[in-house]
C-alpha cells in the first residue's frame, strides 16, 4: 500500500503526518511516514529554504492488530539558501515525536495510562513496547503527575476516612514501615498517601489543604486507633468522627479468641490441638449467631459444655454477639441503651477481657454513637481501597522508592481516567447497512 493514502492516513491517526507504505518485519509492522508540512523559510534569517536531505527515524507506535509497530519517520533536512547563515541545516520537528525519543508521545501516554489505568506492572508495559523500564517509567512519570497533583482531584470530598497499609516489610535492619491513606468515602477515591502511621503524618497532610477544603468535610471514618482520633480532632474539629462498625464487632470475637486460648492454656497445660473441644469449635466461635446452622449450634454448644466448665468462653461469645448486634438498633437512642445494658454486662462479668474490652469501648463511646446519626457511615470503602493498594504492591513485586509507589497508588485508586469506551455491537443498527 503506497501513495499518500487517505484511508490509510486516517487509520494511522497522527495529526501532521501522511502514512508512505506499511510492511512486515519480523512479526512487526513498519509503517512509514512523512510530515505534511513544509518549512519554506529558514528559522535563523527568514531567506527561503530549500530541501537538502531525507533521514528515516525508527520510533515505536502503539499496537495494531495485535502486533508492535513502528514508525519509520523520513525526515526532511532543510538547508538555508544564505551562505552567512549562521543556522545552515537543521532537520525538521513534531510534537507528536520529540526529538531523539524512542517512541511517539501517544504510545508514552498509553503506558501511563495502562500502568495507572489498568494496573499493570511498569516492566511489563515496557516489554510490550520494547524499550526499557526508565523509559517508560519516565513517562509514567510525566503524564501521571499532573494527575495527581491537580488540585481539582481533590474536589467535593465530604466524607473521609483513614487506614494504614504495610509499606516495606521488616528486614534484618528496619522494622516494617507504614503509610496512611486517606480516602474518601463518599467516591471510593484515594486522596493521597502519606508516610508514616500516626497522628502526627496525618495532621500534616490535612494541615496542607485549603480552609475551604477542610470545612467542606463533614464526617470522617476510622478504625479504633488513638492517634488518628486526635488528628482529626485537632485538624478537623467540626467533622463527626465515625469509628468503624466492623473494626468494632472484630474487638469483641478478638475477645472470645482471647479467653478461649486462656481456658484452653488453663485447664490442659497446652495450646489447642485437634482433638481438644475448645480448639474444634474456634472458628464457630467468630461466627454470627443468626448465620449458624442446626449442625453448627450442636458442635457449639457440645465444645462449650466439655471445655467451657465456668461459663467464660459463654459469657465472652453472648457478649460479642450483642456487640454485634448493637448496629441494628433503630435509632441512636436505642442504641445508648443497649450500650448501656452491655457494658453493665460486661463489669458484672468475672472475664477479665470483658473488662478490658468494655474499658476500650466506652474509651469510643462517642464516635460508635456516631455511627447512628450519620446514617450508618463507616470505612468499608477505605478497606477497599487497602485491598486494591496491595493489590498494586503485588503487582510491582513490592516498591523501596515512596515516590514512585504514591505515584502507582494514586494512578490506579485516585484519579479519573475518561477513557474512551467502544461503543457496543449489539443492539444498535450498522452504520454501513445497505
Amino acid at each position: 500500500m503506497q501513495g499518500d493514502g487517505s484511508a490509510a492516513t486516517a487509520m494511522l491517526g497522527l495529526d501532521g503526518f501522511v502514512l508512505l507504505a506499511v510492511s512486515e518485519y519480523a512479526g512487526e509492522v513498519e509503517q512509514a511516514i512523512e510530515t505534511t508540512q513544509n518549512e519554506a523559510f529558514c528559522r535563523g534569517c527568514g531567506v527561503q529554504a530549500r530541501l537538502h536531505d531525507r533521514r528515516p527515524t525508527w520510533v515505536r507506535d502503539l499496537p495494531a492488530g495485535g502486533r508492535p509497530v513502528t514508525l519509520v519517520w523520513v525526515k526532511r533536512v532543510w538547508r538555508c539558501r544564505e551562505h552567512l547563515c549562521s543556522v545552515s541545516t537543521w532537520t525538521e520537528t513534531s510534537p507528536a515525536i520529540r526529538a531523539r525519543a524512542s517512541w511517539t508521545e501517544r504510545a508514552r501516554a498509553e503506558a501511563c495510562r495502562r500502568v495507572g489505568q489498568d494496573g499493570h506492572c511498569v516492566a511489563q508495559v515496557a516489554a510490550d513496547f520494547g524499550v526499557g523500564w526508565a523509559t517508560a517509567m519516565a513517562a509514567v512519570r510525566e503524564y501521571g503527575t499532573p494527575l495527581v497533583d491537580g488540585p481539582a482531584r481533590l474536589v467535593g470530598v465530604e466524607a473521609l476516612g483513614v487506614d494504614e497499609t504495610a509499606f516495606l516489610a521488616a528486614n534484618a535492619t528496619r522494622n516494617t514501615q507504614f503509610v496512611t491513606g486517606v480516602v474518601d468515602v463518599g467516591t471510593s477515591r484515594l486522596l493521597d498517601v502519606v508516610p508514616g502511621r500516626s497522628g502526627k503524618a496525618l495532621t500534616s497532610w490535612v494541615n496542607t489543604q485549603p480552609e475551604q477544603w477542610r470545612q467542606a468535610v463533614q464526617v470522617t471514618a476510622l478504625d479504633p486507633f488513638r492517634g488518628y482520633a486526635t488528628a482529626l480532632s485537632t485538624s478537623l474539629p467540626h467533622a463527626i468522627r465515625v469509628l468503624d462498625a466492623f473494626h468494632v464487632t472484630r474487638l469483641g470475637f478478638t475477645a472470645v479468641d482471647d479467653v478461649r486460648r486462656r481456658v484452653q492454656q488453663d485447664t490442659t497445660g497446652h495450646r489447642g490441638r485437634r482433638d481438644d473441644p475448645l480448639y474444634r469449635i474456634r472458628r464457630v466461635l467468630r461466627r454470627g449467631a443468626d448465620h449458624l446452622s442446626q449442625p453448627a449450634w450442636t458442635r457449639l454448644l457440645a465444645g462449650l459444655d466439655a471445655g467451657d466448665q465456668d461459663g467464660q468462653i459463654a459469657a465472652t461469645w453472648i457478649a460479642a454477639q450483642d456487640l454485634r448486634l448493637l448496629y441494628r438498633a433503630k435509632s441512636r437512642a436505642e442504641a445508648q441503651r443497649r450500650l448501656h445494658h452491655w457494658l453493665v454486662h460486661c463489669a458484672d462479668s468475672n472475664v477479665p477481657e470483658l473488662h478490658r474490652l468494655a474499658r476500650t469501648i466506652d474509651s469510643w463511646r462517642t464516635e460508635l454513637l456516631a455511627y447512628f446519626d450519620t446514617g450508618g457511615v463507616s470505612n468499608a470503602r477505605t478497606e477497599a481501597v487497602n485491598l486494591l493498594i496491595k493489590k498494586i504492591k503485588r503487582i510491582g513485586h513490592g516498591f523501596r522508592n515512596f515516590d514512585n509507589y504514591r505515584l502507582r497508588l494514586l494512578l490506579h485508586c485516585g484519579v479519573d481516567w475518561h477513557t474512551h469506551r467502544p461503543t457496543p455491537l449489539r443492539g444498535r443498527l450498522p452504520r454501513l447497512a445497505a
